[in-house]
């Protein structure tokens, strides 16, 4: 799940670095797995998405880490710093994250049992899902005086881009392996971030302050939703070919 910048408390004792441990367990051996089913045709939209995603992922991480939106305990890390704000798991989460998200469709498109594009109805429970969003930062604004900008971030970033993606016709994704996909892929998030959560490894800040028992933030719910859907999406308009209705 998307994280950076190092914490603020300073430890001098070394435990086990959980963070890249994680990364590898929960997200680079399902690659591996998924992997030998990706089609050669496939590979220039799959690498461009993944680029992209990247980009675009480390931009935000940097925003959000220099801004110490989160944090991270450095006893939980490898230590190994590779951009400003950017230490190496959280430059190995948005390649690894992206692609698996993207492996996790194309997987279950390749069943067949799955014809049907996500239509209006779709893109209007995604614009209502935003919509909420957006109410309960203005309603924690006006009953406890702070901005979320850890889900307004999300919003500028992931709803946003899925949401004007939706208007090419190309990147519209499949309904039924993208929504298998997507709660594939919020399984994985939600097991990661209890991990994270209840042994301390990272704490976010700047939130909307409500905690999904146990201890996962529901700003992270938005975030499992929108981001494979934005990789989805990017990848479905970079391989240029409409899915089928």
């Amino acid at each position: 799940m998307p994280q950076a910048a190092v914490s603020s408390t300073t430890s001098s004792v070394r435990k086990i670095p959980w963070y890249f441990i994680t990364i590898i367990t929960f997200f680079a051996l399902p690659i591996i797995y998924l992997w030998r089913g990706l089609k050669k045709e496939d590979y220039p939209a799959f690498f461009q998405t993944v680029g992209l995603v990247m980009a675009l992922g480390y931009a935000w991480s940097y925003l959000v880490s220099a801004m110490g939106w989160w944090t991270f305990a450095p006893e939980c890390m490898l230590g190994i710093q590779v951009l400003p704000h950017l230490p190496l798991e959280e430059v190995l989460f948005y390649p690894l994250g992206g692609a698996l998200s993207v492996l996790i469709y194309l997987k279950l498109k390749s069943l067949g049992r799955f014809s049907k594009r996500a239509d209006l109805a779709a893109m209007l429970v995604l614009a209502g899902i935003t919509a909420l969003a957006m109410g309960l930062i203005i309603y924690v604004r006006v009953s406890r005086g702070h901005w979320a900008y850890y889900l307004i971030s999300q919003l500028a970033l992931f709803n946003a881009l899925t949401l004007v993606l939706w208007w090419i016709p190309r990147a519209r994704f499949l309904l039924g392996p993208a929504t298998v996909g997507v709660l594939g892929m919020t399984c994985i998030g939600f097991f990661w971030n209890w991990l994270a959560f209840t042994q301390g490894w990272w704490a976010y800040h700047a939130t909307l302050g409500w905690m999904f028992p146990p201890r996962v933030p529901i700003d992270d719910w938005n975030f499992f939703l929108f981001a494979p859907l934005a990789a989805i999406s990017l990848y479905g308009c970079l391989r240029g070919k409409e899915p089928a209705s």
